[in-house]
């Protein structure tokens, strides 16, 4: 074992009765022992501190042991207890003393609340933790600290704020000569550069990745990155260029970065290589995909299969197959994937329930020691906590159905109105007489778009359409933000989406991911993300509301 003092403590736990001297009891020394061994021995590391609590002999104090325990959890997932000792540890008189711990406990509770959905306490909590870092001199913490608030920015819809925050981060961070913050920066941009490509802002994207590869050197050159920090940091933004210049019609670059992604360390192991695996799909190289994933299966096979990164595996795979004509073996591949999804759904709802599970353990373990102390406290206390558990489950019952009857109400009168806006979708001329010029072109535009389903291209863009009509690129942008008041991209996009609707109506057997293929997008997620934004409510909640909900979608309510 790497660590000593816990060595000692286990050992006087559970197999002598070793009393430690006062330098092994050194509260300094065994917070510090702990919080190594609590990434890779959380389970550990809680045995120990209720080993120490039930003798009676707190090497260190009750916040400290809030902490570990709070950390512990984080790393086992299970983040209502997480949660539950972050605010203890807040709560704690002596807190305030203790900037650094305060931060760690603050960070914790974001990070659940965030799991949780409460995305408004999330902010909170950064924001707080954020104002420590910044009066501590933390700056690698607080540029961390950014870059989750503006991934639960994301999450919530606001993407102005999301962006926001990471170019503050940029901004601000890439001046600095320090490998830990200029890590952060290089963080901020890969962040960025992801909700650009799912944005579809190609070209954007591919220029934040060359500014993220000139901010790699430039950590190099500073020094004091772990040892293959650089490399795999060059790995990542090479995959990325690639896939977002093949999404922006430019295939030599990408492949140029393609090339260069190769020559990185990092690509020489099968797992790096999976990092290209979005650009190898964009431009259809079916044969080097399989070839790429080939050594995955063997490593993945080594442990639980039943996890995203299989999932993600199969899929690749099973498009690939389907690439190369061979439909039968790309279907099974895909549906196998389907069972992991219907697996880790699954899975999910039984750690849910282990880990209320180990919280109804830890409220007994807790009323037992209240129990020693003080008989007649414990009844009264356990009168007390029987009638507050009920109305606090009967008011949290009633705020979730309440929340629940809203949810539905939403997604009733959303799909009501979609189907609606299908019904109208025929366009009125103009009644001015110099605006029917454009309408009469606008609408033969449209519908040889609609009629050659030419939106259903991955790669169908403005170019595109200049081709088809033989009108220039001010003239299209200017009839289509006329007549359809979007831009170009949104226009496509909306054509694709509602496509999609037909699709879901008539084909209540068909998955989302076939929906979506069909519809011209290469990526489920970036699917939903416009289906959201045009109708504001998700394609398998539109599926549901029509009465047509399949079993094979059921990973998507």
């Amino acid at each position: 074992m790497k660590h000593p003092i816990l060595l000692t403590l286990l050992l006087s736990i559970f197999f002598i009765p070793v009393r430690m001297t006062a330098a092994d009891k050194s509260s300094g020394s065994i917070m510090q022992s702990l919080r190594a061994a609590v990434v890779e021995n959380p389970d550990s590391v809680l045995t120990v501190i209720d080993g120490m609590e039930r003798e009676g002999d707190m090497p260190i104090e009750a916040y400290q042991a809030n902490l570990l325990r709070g950390l512990a959890y984080n790393e086992k997932r299970m983040f209502s207890l997480a949660e539950r000792y972050a605010r203890r540890v807040l709560a704690a008189d002596s807190i305030a003393a203790h900037p650094a711990e305060r931060l760690n406990a603050l960070t914790l509770l974001s990070v659940a609340q965030n799991f949780f959905g409460n995305f408004q306490g999330s902010i909170e909590s950064s924001t707080e933790a954020m104002e420590i870092a910044r009066s501590t001199g933390n700056t690698a913490a607080e540029y961390n600290i950014l870059t989750t608030m503006a991934k639960t920015a994301f999450a919530m819809g606001n993407r102005h704020q999301g962006y926001a925050y990471l170019a503050s981060i940029i901004k601000s961070g890439e001046s600095s000569t320090e490998a830990r913050v200029l890590a952060n920066v290089s963080a901020a941009y890969g962040v960025r550069i992801v909700e650009l490509y799912a944005d579809d802002r190609f070209d954007e994207a591919l220029a934040e990745g060359y500014k993220r590869l000139a901010l790699i050197d430039k950590i190099e050159r500073v020094g004091g990155a772990p040892e293959g920090f650089t490399d795999q940091q060059r790995a990542y933004a090479y995959a990325r260029i690639a896939s977002c210049a093949e999404r922006a019609g430019k295939p030599e670059e990408a492949r140029k970065a393609y090339d260069s992604f190769m020559l990185t360390a990092y690509a020489q192991n099968p797992v790096g290589r999976a990092y290209i695996m979005d650009y190898l799909l964009d431009s259809r190289q079916w044969a080097k995909v399989l070839e790429f994933t080939a050594p995955l299966h063997h490593i993945l096979a080594r442990g639980d299969t039943i996890n995203d990164d299989y999932r993600s595996l199969l899929i690749s795979d099973g498009r690939a197959y389907a690439g190369l004509g061979n439909y039968r073996e790309g279907y099974g591949l895909i549906q196998r994937a389907s069972d992991i999804q219907d697996s880790l759904y699954m899975r999910e709802k039984t750690t849910r329930a282990q880990e209320l599970a180990s919280a109804f353990a830890l409220n007994e373990k807790e009323l037992e020691l209240a129990r020693v102390q003080s008989e007649s406290q414990r009844r009264h206390l356990l009168m007390w906590l029987a009638i507050g558990g009920s109305v606090a489950l009967l008011v949290i019952s009633l705020l979730i159905f309440k929340a629940y009857r809203e949810s539905v109400k939403r997604q009733r009168i959303a799909a009501r109105q979609i189907d609606e806006l299908w019904s109208l979708h025929q366009m009125t001329p103009p009644a001015s007489d110099e605006d029917r010029d454009d309408f009469r072109l606008f609408s033969d535009m449209q519908r040889r778009i609609i009629d050659d389903e030419l939106f259903k291209q991955p790669q169908f863009n403005r170019d595109a359409i200049i081709e088809l009509t033989g009108l220039s690129r001010g003239k299209v942008s200017q009839l289509i933000e006329k007549f359809a008041n979007l831009g170009v991209n949104d226009y496509i996009n909306k054509l694709r989406v509602e496509y999609s609707v037909q699709l879901l109506k008539e084909h209540p057997d068909w998955t989302i991911d076939a929906i979506a293929e069909s519809s011209g997008y290469v990526r489920r997620a970036t699917y939903y993300s416009h289906f959201n934004r045009v109708f504001g409510i998700t394609p398998a909640q539109y599926r549901k509301e029509a009465g047509r909900t399949p079993v094979t979608d059921s990973q998507d309510k």
